[in-house]
């Protein structure tokens, strides 16, 4: 097995749309849109994608097995926060290290562009919520309904790292 982290681009949105559709079908509970309204967006969608944030993907022996995103506004007032979102990991690649490197990867780029990322976690993700407590986020708040998914709701943790010197 040969791990590889590294950032795409646009000429590289078929690899986006499919990291993206097998999380989205494979962990619906996890992420605000769904595997149709996903599926029907054309190609360039996922282009444009890649120029609106940094879209990490693990590959495995070349082929993708995983995704995060890096989006950081270009408001003023707030481009000092960058979002992390859409960590995924396939279900046979979990447990191994890999969702640990996309955020590595992830929070590498984030130093050199904020002072802080938030992400949101669903409050009963115990595997995520420990992967992001190691690496040194902590929760804020929590955003009761988040999500609403097959008819039941979703509560978040908003988690928050500290990219700076003044690391709280």
């Amino acid at each position: 097995m040969s791990l590889s982290i590294r950032q795409i681009g646009p000429d590289e949105a078929e690899i986006y749309r499919t990291i993206r559709l097998i999380a989205l079908e494979g962990d619906p509970a996890s992420f605000a849109s769904d595997a149709q309204t996903e599926r029907d967006r054309p190609l360039d969608w996922y282009a444009q994608g890649t120029r609106d944030a940094a879209i990490f993907v693990a590959f495995v022996d070349g082929q993708p097995v995983g995704m995060a995103g890096l989006f950081v506004p270009d408001r003023p007032k707030t481009s000092h926060i960058g979002t992390i979102f859409g960590l995924y990991v396939r279900p046979e690649q979990r447990r191994n290290g890999t969702a640990a490197a996309l955020m590595d990867a992830v929070i590498s780029l984030a130093r050199t562009r904020v002072r802080q990322v938030h992400l949101g976690v669903a409050v009963d993700n115990c595997a995520a919520l420990k992967l992001y407590h190691r690496l040194g986020f902590q929760t804020y708040g929590t955003e009761p309904r988040a999500l609403h998914v097959d008819g039941r709701f979703i509560d978040e943790h908003l988690m928050v790292r500290f990219l700076d010197k003044e690391d709280r």
